[in-house]
């Protein structure tokens, strides 16, 4: 069974509220500690969701960065001599903006255009 991310945040959040009410039997008794007790338990699961997003963004924007060179370098290499594009694909390859495989396309490529 696949378990998203708001029913894990839901789960997590009910037992911190379980295990709060549950702390001594003096704050069990008290309304007042279990109102303390869910503030807590929303604090901890609002700060899990707000983690969870940052994570997500974090992860979005390295793709978006990792993607951009690759687009910035077509263009340039329109104008050079093949020793100059394929110079360039080598750099590429060996900063890992491009993968092994779009190496060896681009080269052969740039190879078949002699």
């Amino acid at each position: 069974m696949k378990i998203n991310k708001a029913m894990f945040t839901r789960a997590m959040g009910a037992a911190l509220v379980a295990s709060a009410i549950s702390v001594s039997p003096a704050i069990q008794a008290s309304e007042t500690g279990a109102f303390v007790g869910g503030i807590l338990a929303g604090k901890v699961v609002h700060n899990m969701r707000q983690r969870t997003e940052a994570e997500q963004q974090q992860a979005y924007y390295a793709q978006q960065q990792a993607q951009q060179p690759v687009q910035q370098a077509a263009p340039a290499a329109s104008g050079q001599s093949t020793e100059q594009k394929l110079a360039e694909l080598d750099k590429l390859a060996a900063g890992g903006y491009i993968t092994p495989a779009e190496y060896k396309a681009k080269r052969q490529a740039v190879i078949d255009s002699m």
